[in-house]
């Protein structure tokens, strides 16, 4: 993917798209710089890198409903850790995603006299996970029958010592849902593996995959609704991390 505009990206918190919301939105990762330097280092300081931390920031329009509108999703959820959040520069399958669980700790309302109300909204890592970097494996859409869903990524082997993980945001729900993440040497998929299950959905809200240890040898994934009943609106992200 080279250069482009930002007009399409894709913010995905628990079981709310705030996407048509936004006309902000920024994911920042940091590593502390620790001081390293010794005597005899020639006048130059070493570093050496610490804590790493991810916060994510978003604004745009406020709204208030009873469900589905930025107020209601981020007034009464504040400081609850390990929200399931999704960040992608576009919404479509096969591009890259950034995923992991932040709490929101910031909320800012309402503006000047006479302008569209405006709000912003600051989230950060509230546990060891931090921010894993993948792919869309289900763009936005809905499912109401057993079977592939998404299309499949190419994620790469998972070597010894790293993860398979994976976000499942359930955007408006139906009875009951349960969805795997399945693996295949190739893309043909002929022979896929059972990697792991989320948790069984029933309500609007954010699953996250308890993470796969490797060595897994197998370089594509994708997500598999095993049992549903009625329609859920789902979207999902598949990636590899320490």
């Amino acid at each position: 993917m080279g250069s482009f505009a930002l007009t399409d990206a894709t913010v995905l918190v628990a079981g709310y798209d705030f996407t048509t919301n936004l006309n902000q939105a920024s994911l920042t990762v940091d590593t502390e710089q620790l001081d390293a330097t010794t005597f005899g280092s020639g006048g130059w300081r070493s570093r050496a890198g610490g804590l790493k931390s991810v916060a994510a920031s978003m604004a745009g329009f406020w709204e208030s409903a009873a469900v589905n509108a930025p107020d209601p999703q981020a007034f009464p959820d504040l400081g609850v850790p390990d929200r399931v959040v999704t960040m992608s520069p576009t919404p479509t399958e096969g591009s890259i995603a950034y995923f992991g669980q932040l709490g929101k700790f910031g909320y800012n309302l309402f503006g000047q006299m006479g302008e569209l109300t405006p709000f912003s909204l600051t989230m950060s890592g509230t546990n060891a996970v931090g921010l894993i970097r993948g792919q869309v494996a289900k763009a936005k859409g809905n499912v109401s029958a057993t079977g592939a869903t998404g299309s499949i990524v190419q994620l790469g082997a998972v070597p010894t010592g790293q993860y398979l993980y994976a976000a499942l945001h359930a955007l408006s729900a139906g009875t009951t849902l349960t969805v795997q993440v399945q693996s295949a040497a190739t893309g043909a998929f002929s022979s896929p593996t059972m990697r792991g299950t989320f948790a069984a959905a029933t309500a609007q809200g954010g699953l996250w995959l308890t993470r796969v240890a490797g060595p897994i040898t197998d370089a594509y994934y994708r997500l598999n609704v095993s049992a549903v009943t009625g329609t859920f609106q789902i979207a999902g992200a598949i990636g590899i991390g320490a």
